[in-house]
C-alpha cells in the first residue's frame, strides 16, 4: 500500500494545525496518515483558548492497535501536551526501534497559548535520543535547551541525545527564512526562502508531516527535508486568510 505515517497529534478545530494539518500533509505527497489524537483543543485560527489532553492509556491502546494492523513507515510526533503523554510515546518507540520518527516539539502555538503541560520539555529529553530527526522553532530550541544562544542550544540538544536538528528560522527577523540542517552539531544543510508576509496557522505541523511522509517513502533525510520544505513553500503560498486580522490556513491539497 501507500507509505504509512503514524501521527500523534492533538486535534485543532479550526483545521489550521494538528491531526488535520497531518493528514493532508501526508496525503498532498502521496502517503497515508494513520492518526492517534493526543488531546483535544480549544483553538481558533488565531488562539488557542485550552486543551484537555486524551489519557496516556487510551493512546497506546491506539497505538498499539495501529501497529499491529499497518505497515508504519514513519512515526511524527506532534502536540504530545504532557509529560505522562511523552512518557506512554517513549514506551512505543522503545517497542517499535528501526521506525524513522519525526519530533515536531510542539510546546505552544504561533498564535499565543500553550499547548503543553509544564512537565513536557523534560520528557521531551528522554524522548529526543529515540527520535531520527527534530524540527523545533527557534523559540522552542531556545525554551529546551533553556539558553538564548540558538548555537549553543544546537549543541546542548545535540548532547541530549538529538541525532537531526532541523532548526527553523521562521520567528527570526530578515526578509528571507532560513532554515538549517544540523547532524548533532555539524551544520549539513541550509535553505533560505523569502518570507510571505502575514503570520501563518500550522506551517510546523505541515512541515513536520510532510518530512515524515518523505523518509515513509525511503527517501535520504536530506531528501526528504527538501521535499518537505518546497511542499510547504507552495502551501504557503496558495493560503486562505479567513480574517482580515487572522492568520492564513495553508492549502496542502490544492482543488
Amino acid at each position: 500500500m501507500r507509505p504509512v505515517v503514524l501521527c500523534f497529534s492533538g486535534l485543532d478545530p479550526s483545521g489550521g494545525a494538528g491531526l488535520q494539518a497531518d493528514i493532508e500533509s501526508i496525503a498532498g505527497l502521496g502517503a497515508h496518515a494513520a492518526v492517534i489524537c493526543t488531546a483535544l483543543t480549544v483553538q481558533d485560527s488565531q488562539r488557542v483558548h485550552g486543551f484537555e489532553p486524551v489519557t496516556p492509556e487510551l493512546i497506546r491502546r491506539q497505538a498499539d492497535a495501529v501497529l499491529a494492523d499497518l505497515p508504519i513507515g514513519a512515526i511524527k510526533l506532534g502536540m504530545l501536551g504532557s509529560g505522562a503523554i511523552a512518557d506512554v510515546v517513549r514506551e512505543v518507540l522503545v517497542a517499535n526501534p528501526g521506525i524513522p520518527v519525526v519530533l515536531d516539539p510542539v510546546l505552544a502555538a504561533n498564535s499565543g497559548g500553550s499547548l503543553a503541560g509544564d512537565d513536557l520539555a523534560q520528557a521531551l529529553f528522554r524522548l529526543l535520543p529515540l527520535t531520527t530527526i527534530a524540527t523545533p522553532n527557534s523559540p522552542e530550541a531556545r525554551r529546551l535547551a533553556e539558553t538564548d544562544d540558538l548555537e549553543e542550544a544546537v549543541a546542548r540538544l545535540a548532547r541530549l541525545g538529538a541525532r537531526h536538528l532541523l532548526l527553523k528560522g521562521g520567528h527570526e527577523p530578515g526578509d528571507r527564512v532560513v532554515n538549517r540542517l544540523f547532524q548533532g552539531r555539524t551544520l549539513l544543510r541550509e535553505s533560505a526562502t523569502p518570507r510571505l508576509p502575514g503570520e501563518f496557522h500550522g506551517s510546523g505541523c505541515t512541515l513536520a508531516a510532510a518530512l515524515a511522509a518523505g523518509l515513509a517513502a525511503g527517501l535520504r533525510l536530506e531528501d526528504a527535508v527538501a521535499q518537505a520544505e518546497t511542499f510547504v513553500a507552495t502551501a504557503l503560498r496558495r493560503a486562505d486568510r479567513p480574517r482580515s486580522t487572522g492568520q492564513f490556513l495553508p492549502v496542502r491539497i490544492p482543488s
